[in-house]
């Protein structure tokens, strides 16, 4: 089996061929080029152009390769006729021309484009080829009009030798395409070459071009999806922190004014604790009384509390029930009397009713308390004629109360 290789030099993929295929030199023409050579024709009052074929070649196995892929007309050298000759001046201004359009080119050879019908003799211009073109192979293109006889030729040593055929290929030879516009006295007259091959390949590089531009459209298009995507994460994520930074702030509020001794580890707990924690332990919680208030407003405001001890402690305990036994007391029954009937608790007969004192938890109801020393409600009557308590929803935490 045959190692694989490529050929050299490496040949254009889209290749059209020109009559038949030449052993002596394999000549490649440009595509622009060759529509321009095609489509020159001269000005009025004068039957010639003449330029330059720009290129490059190479060597294989003794061949040579010739690639064609611009073409250049020279000012002021056609004379009456179909004379040519080439001045100094004429040279200098193309090899200017050359460097600025067509760089790092060099000259295969020449061209001349006659009117249509006209017949161009290679021989005519044989002593300008061999003065001006010297070297081995260099190219005499012919065409006679638009649509006309067109040959290439090269030298040899019995004088000219017309080449069999050549090779049209396509690439972007923008070099070619801006020097045709511009020369705009030269019109690219494509409608008139009627070429299926051409017409197909320019089709299928239209095509191309459409896919490439709907390509980026289509990566323009998730360009902006992915950064509207992203802006709308980020503004995402500063919501959160914002709402984070609102919470936690409201949470200090809300614990900077719960009571003295209120647990808050439940509320500023990270979610390991349950969040209603503080609110069962700050209802369990037994708040001051009014009287404590005003007390503990009293001593805030300056006064100094006395040194309170055990001694004093009993005393004010005894003057408070004595208090309020006398101010809770039913008509009729004096101090003294609900003292006797206390003091004589034990004695095996009571000569009037005796009373026992209860003090309101807080949370309790008068109906909750009956059922709680009694265990039932049908001293509830009873217990607000002792008391004198015009409702039995009047009670509150603290109240000291006749339970007979």
């Amino acid at each position: 089996m045959g190692e694989l290789y490529e050929l050299f030099p490496k040949l254009p993929k889209n290749i059209r061929q020109i009559g038949e295929r030449d052993q002596v030199l394999k000549l490649y023409v440009e595509d622009y080029v060759n529509t321009y050579l095609k489509q020159l024709r001269p000005p009025k009052g004068s039957d010639l152009r003449v330029g330059l074929l720009l290129g490059s070649r190479e060597i294989h196995e003794d061949v040579p390769y010739v690639f064609v892929d611009g073409a250049l007309e020279m000012e002021t050298v056609t004379k009456e006729g179909e004379k040519v000759a080439f001045t100094e001046d004429a040279w200098k201004k193309a090899y200017q021309e050359v460097e600025n359009r067509f760089p790092k080119r060099t000259v295969q050879g020449w061209f001349l484009c006659g009117n249509p019908g006209c017949t161009l003799n290679p021989l005519n211009y044989w002593r300008e080829h061999s003065h001006y073109f010297t070297g081995k192979n260099q190219l005499m293109y012919l065409n006679s009009g638009l649509e006309g006889e067109e040959s290439v030729y090269i030298t040899s040593s019995d004088g000219f030798y017309k080449l069999r055929g050549y090779s049209i290929y396509y690439e972007r030879n923008q070099m070619m395409q801006d020097y045709m516009i511009a020369r705009k006295d030269v019109p690219r007259a494509e409608a008139g070459v009627n070429d299926r091959a051409i017409q197909d390949f320019r089709q299928k590089m239209e095509e191309r071009k459409g896919e490439v531009i709907r390509h980026r459209s289509t990566v323009g298009a998730l360009s902006m999806v992915c950064t509207a995507l992203a802006i709308t994460v980020l503004a995402g994520g500063v919501a959160m922190f914002n709402n984070y930074k609102k919470m936690h702030q409201m949470e200090n509020v809300i614990a900077s004014v719960l009571p003295e001794g209120v647990v808050r580890s439940g509320l500023l707990a990270s979610g390991k604790e349950d969040d209603g924690k503080w609110i069962e332990e700050a209802a369990a919680k037994v708040y001051p009384s009014e009287e404590t208030a005003r007390t503990e407003t009293e001593v805030t405001a300056g006064e100094k509390p006395a040194a309170v001890t055990p001694e004093t402690m009993e005393e004010r305990d005894n003057e408070t029930e004595e208090t309020v036994i006398k101010s809770q007391a039913p008509e009729g029954v004096t101090e003294e009397t609900v003292l006797e009937n206390e003091k004589s608790t034990s004695a095996e007969t009571v000569s009037a009713p005796s009373y026992k004192v209860y003090t309101v938890g807080e949370g309790e109801t008068l109906y909750g308390i009956c059922f709680k020393v009694y265990h039932n409600v049908n001293r509830v009557d009873e217990i607000c004629r002792i008391n004198d308590l015009g409702d039995q929803n009047s009670i509150y935490a603290g109240q000291k109360l006749l339970m007979p």
